[in-house]
């Protein structure tokens, strides 16, 4: 089945991302190459699907009302930051041989998710032209 709208694509995406950080979870019990596989597979699907909403998604709307379509965008970013934040500093933990609990960085990434599909992606699907949905599409299709 063909994904239409940014936020079915998106949708499966955060699952998949979400899946990966299963893997990563159950593997942290263990030490060696599997955790840094399941680490390294979760961050690269997070940092690859981060890069798709800064750089296709968010520079492709152009709100109607400027200072409250943007805000969102801004704390989005900003929540990005953070994510990434605790990305590094779960990399240099394992790094170390430190024990981890992603417990907290999960219930983040969980609301963080919540709040783009409730809130982000149906708009952006209302909102923008074909034209504009087509192109973003093209690029998720390209990177995820």
């Amino acid at each position: 089945m063909k994904n239409n709208t940014i936020l079915e694509l998106m949708i499966k995406d955060h699952a998949k991302i979400l899946r990966d950080l299963e893997v990563f979870e159950d593997k942290i019990k263990h030490s060696g190459k599997q955790l840094q596989e399941a680490f390294h597979c979760f961050e690269w699907n997070l940092e690859k699907h981060l890069f798709v909403e800064e750089r296709a998604i968010f520079t492709a709307y152009n709100p109607e009302h400027i200072d409250e379509g943007y805000e969102i965008f801004i704390e989005l970013s900003k929540e990005h930051t953070a994510i990434l934040e605790k990305i590094k500093i779960l990399k240099k933990d394992l790094k170390e041989g430190k024990s981890v609990n992603i417990s907290e960085f999960k219930q983040m990434l969980i609301e963080h998710k919540n709040f783009e599909e409730k809130n982000i992606y149906p708009k952006l699907d209302q909102e923008i032209s074909e034209g504009e949905k087509r192109f973003i599409i093209e690029r998720i299709n390209e990177v995820i």
